[in-house]
């Protein structure tokens, strides 16, 4: 299913051709009747050539309502842009126009209305100047189509050209649903309604839903779509849903999202919420400009200007912060909104109709004047590198507004510069990582790909391997101090799926692979390194070789002193730990492996009992020793059993 949407300037026709499209008004406010003028949003439906319904949403086009048309101009899969064939291209359909560019619909369809009060001449005129406008805004020439919604002329050919531009459109994305609310309403039997168009997935009756900003849990009680009550409703549509368990008033611009859609970064399945955001300005429709400039030649974007933001059916009024490069800006929201990754915003003069900017979303997360300043030396690498990723093919997409993955190439770029880290999106191969500029390493488990900051994992390799030298070798704990001394101690990068043990194993895997460091038992150390043993190590070395298959264990069998030098006699690779307090010589430990293994092959298996019969070890021994050898890849846990690696 698809959801189209009008735009145009007031008093053109638009919900006139809907209910001639439709035989629906959708003027449903009783101020909407006496005044024959749309304030609000209106909605309505038809059957498309496919034979699936095709939702519609009117808009009103008088200015003193844009607010209103922004927020039925997002998530549309089609915009049928209205020009009356008698007044022809207004200042109110250029900027309806654009912010439907900016908004990204991903297609256009012009309808010139009207067409049977002029001359087949001005039609034709009309009609060829709103392509060429509409071309000049949207980098594709539209199709016009002359109707009379007197006479119903043309009406079929508009259907049959918005039927063929949405059979050209991609599939819809069936991952991450989610829904911003434009309207509420509670139904005579009681409970609460809110209607929006779905987009990305489908729902279900008794799905359980995030409200979001205020995360909030809720339930879906009821679905109905094109006044037919379904147990499923799948995207792209228009959608009334009955809510169940919820804790406070609901209102126009909140988000309703499919539970783990926040988790996701493709195509805009990551929601990002809060009251600070930083995004990246994207070239007005038509020009090369990111803002309108003032007499005097300056951007009208300064330091501290208010301006009014519009994302899905939200819309907050906001304080800009350019940054640099220009094309980035930090946006301070008075109230909490939620906004999924790569849809587009647009941003308006306060109390005004002027566009000012359009733009994505990147990253949420209030910021201290030590993280703008740190962000501030992370962004101009940053871009760079996402130029670098967008050119590989990894992540590029330029869709009008350089939506979805386009977007992640950024979000990703400024999180590795700016946290030191992140998550790479699916599909980024390591080389094409590196030649962005980054440290690539994948973690061991599902070879998942970190992205790092050179800089940053150069001061992390000198920590490791400078810690992997000293006695006792580099540990897990000591690790992941250095790793937190370098990248923080948070779970994740702002707005990435992932964790900081998972970027920490990638980073040792890389250094293991690089032979800088090596797992030796519980630590790591450095491959090869030699060094003379003190004649305290040298004493404790030559009891532990005479001690043969029963080790020591400081505290028991040895001082407790003797602790630190056998913990550095593992570390030069001439002890190996079973356990925190057991020690064998590395010589009693090869030969006791040795002779458990001999003669099995990769996939043979052995008990316990077989292994201590084969190593005339005890069991105080036994369960240690097959322990470190799991740990070192030898063998496997199956059961009771061991499987030979």
């Amino acid at each position: 299913m698809r959801v189209i949407g009008t735009a145009g300037h007031v008093d053109h026709g638009k919900t006139a051709l809907i209910q001639s499209m439709t035989g629906i008004d959708a003027d449903r406010l009783p101020e909407e009747k006496a005044r024959g003028m749309t304030t609000d949003l209106g909605f309505a439906w038809y059957e498309g050539g496919s034979g699936e319904a095709i939702g519609v949403v009117d808009v009103p086009g008088h200015e003193r309502y844009l607010r209103n048309m922004v927020a039925g101009a997002w998530g549309l899969d089609l915009a049928v842009l209205v020009v009356a064939a008698d007044d022809g291209w207004m200042p109110q359909s250029a900027l309806h126009a654009s912010i439907v560019a900016s908004l990204a619909a991903p297609a256009v369809v012009i309808a010139v209305t009207k067409a049977d009060a002029v001359t087949p001449e001005r039609a034709a005129f009309v009609a060829s100047d709103a392509e060429e406008k509409a071309e000049a805004l949207f980098g594709t020439r539209p199709v016009a189509v002359l109707v009379s919604n007197k006479t119903g002329a043309g009406i079929p050919l508009l259907k049959a050209a918005i039927d063929d531009a949405l059979a050209r459109l991609p599939p819809v994305a069936r991952t991450g649903a989610y829904l911003f609310v434009d309207r509420v309403f509670s139904p005579l039997g009681g409970g609460t309604v809110v209607t929006g168009t779905l987009v990305n997935g489908g729902l279900r009756t008794g799905d359980e839903l995030r409200l979001l900003p205020r995360d909030e849990t809720v339930r879906i009680r009821g679905i109905q779509s094109y006044h037919e009550r379904i147990e499923q409703a799948e995207a792209t549509c228009r959608a009334a849903i009955s809510l169940t368990g919820l804790k406070g008033e609901i209102q126009r611009g909140d988000l309703l999202v499919a539970q783990g859609a926040t988790s996701g970064a493709a195509q805009g399945a990551l929601i990002l919420c809060g009251t600070e955001f930083l995004c990246k300005l994207l070239p007005l429709p038509g020009s090369t400009e990111l803002c309108p400039r003032d007499a005097k030649g300056r951007p009208v974007i300064r330091p501290g200007m208010e301006a009014e933001f519009a994302v899905g059916s939200a819309w907050r009024d906001v304080e800009l912060w350019p940054q640099k490069p220009a094309d980035y800006v930090r946006i301070t929201v008075r109230s909490s909104v939620a906004c999924p990754v790569g849809d587009g915003f647009v941003l308006l003069r306060r109390g005004g109709a002027e566009l000012l900017g359009r733009g994505i979303v990147l990253r949420a997360g209030n910021t201290s004047a030590e993280d703008r300043k740190a962000l501030a030396a992370a962004l101009p690498r940053a871009a760079a590198a996402a130029e670098k990723l967008r050119a590989t093919g990894q992540g590029a997409a330029n869709h009008i507004a350089t939506t979805g993955l386009g977007a992640v190439a950024d979000q990703v770029a400024i999180e590795a510069f700016y946290s030191g880290w992140a998550p790479a999106p699916a599909g980024l191969s390591a080389e094409s990582a590196a030649a962005a500029g980054f440290i690539p390493a994948a973690s061991p488990k599902g070879g998942r790909l970190f992205l790092f900051d050179p800089s940053r994992w150069e001061a992390l390799r000198k920590a490791f391997l400078a810690a992997a030298a000293e006695p006792g070798g580099l540990s897990k704990a000591a690790g992941d101090s250095l790793f937190a001394a370098s990248f923080g101690t948070g779970a994740a990068p702002v707005g990435s799926p992932g964790s900081l043990a998972d970027a920490f194993e990638a980073a040792t895997a890389r250094l293991e692979s690089e032979k800088a460091i090596t797992k030796n038992g519980a630590v790591w150390t450095i491959p090869g390194a030699t060094r003379n043993l003190s004649p305290e190590e040298k004493a404790v070395l030559a009891r532990l070789t005479a001690a043969g298959k029963t080790g020591l264990e400081p505290g028991k069998t040895a001082p407790q002193t003797d602790a630190r030098a056998l913990k550095a006699l593992c570390s030069f690779g001439e002890a190996m730990p079973l356990d925190s307090d057991l020690f064998f010589s590395r010589a009693a430990f090869d030969d006791c492996v040795a002779a458990i293994l001999r003669g099995y092959k990769a996939g043979d298996r052995f008990t316990v009992t077989d292994a201590k019969e084969r190593s005339a070890l005890s069991r105080k021994y036994i369960l240690p020793l097959l322990n470190r050898m799991e740990n070192r890849g030898l063998v496997k846990r199956s059961g009771d059993e061991r499987v030979v690696l």
